[in-house]
């Protein structure tokens, strides 16, 4: 069976690092080589036509360059990167029409079933009887907050419930003394030591409360549904995927 070939990007990150070692030990994928943005531009080239895919997780300053050059060769992307605005998303949606490209905030399985459930949910519950709140934790190298996977979280709930997610997400209570709005979907965020992941969704009525929440032990389970997202794109011509597509 013809080997995959897969590249990484941002290869010196926490999340690169961990998928090298996979990535160069699985039995369906070559491993082509690595590439940071520390990296001279004709090497980053060089490595994207060298591979059938790219993992990138490197970061958004690097997406429009990374997706330029995966036009270029006809390179299929797998993106984990985190914190995207809407003109980013935008250009991967506009690429898809002639590459591959699988997206995800978060490539665990688990996650992407929270995000389902999610959404069912806040189908079913009436936002006058239960108020929406999200939480999540990281470790304290963690950039962005909230966490792009607490975003999408807000998102789905949003889609259960039909509503703009713009109009109703509060990302910060402090600039602003009010009590809260119906249907408002509220963020809090820690930072603090080597935590992979948390994330808890709470659905509060005045008699009761869900919680539906997902924990990761180590970044494993990431590297695993990156893995996964690259055997489901290297049998796609062109498209714009996520990883719920794989279910």
């Amino acid at each position: 069976m013809k080997k995959i070939k897969v590249a990484i990007a941002g290869c010196l990150g926490r999340m690169g690092q961990e998928l090298t070692r996979k990535v160069s030990n699985h039995k369906q994928i070559n491993f082509v080589g690595g590439f940071d943005v520390k990296n001279d531009k004709n090497f980053i080239n060089k490595i994207f036509k060298k591979a059938d895919i790219v993992i990138d997780f490197s970061s958004t300053n690097a997406i429009k360059n990374n997706l330029k050059l995966a036009l270029l060769h006809k390179t299929s992307l797998v993106i984990g990167t985190t914190g995207l605005n809407q003109k980013e998303y935008s250009l991967l949606k506009n690429a898809s029409k002639k590459i591959p490209i699988l997206y995800s905030s978060n490539m665990s399985l688990g996650v992407n079933l929270l995000f389902s459930l999610v959404q069912q949910v806040a189908s079913i519950l009436d936002k006058s009887d239960y108020d929406i709140e999200i939480s999540e934790t990281h470790h304290k190298h963690k950039k962005d907050a909230p966490s792009g996977t607490a975003l999408s979280l807000g998102q789905y709930a949003a889609k259960g419930r039909k509503t703009n997610f713009e109009k109703v997400k509060v990302l910060d209570r402090t600039q602003k003394s009010s009590v809260r709005k119906k249907g408002n979907i509220g963020f809090s965020v820690t930072r603090g030591g080597e935590i992979a992941g948390e994330h808890n969704v709470s659905f509060i009525g005045a008699n009761d409360r869900i919680d539906l929440y997902h924990k990761a032990n180590n970044r494993s389970i990431f590297v695993e549904g990156a893995i996964k997202a690259v055997i489901f794109l290297s049998k796609k011509e062109k498209g714009f995927f996520n990883m719920k597509d794989l279910f």
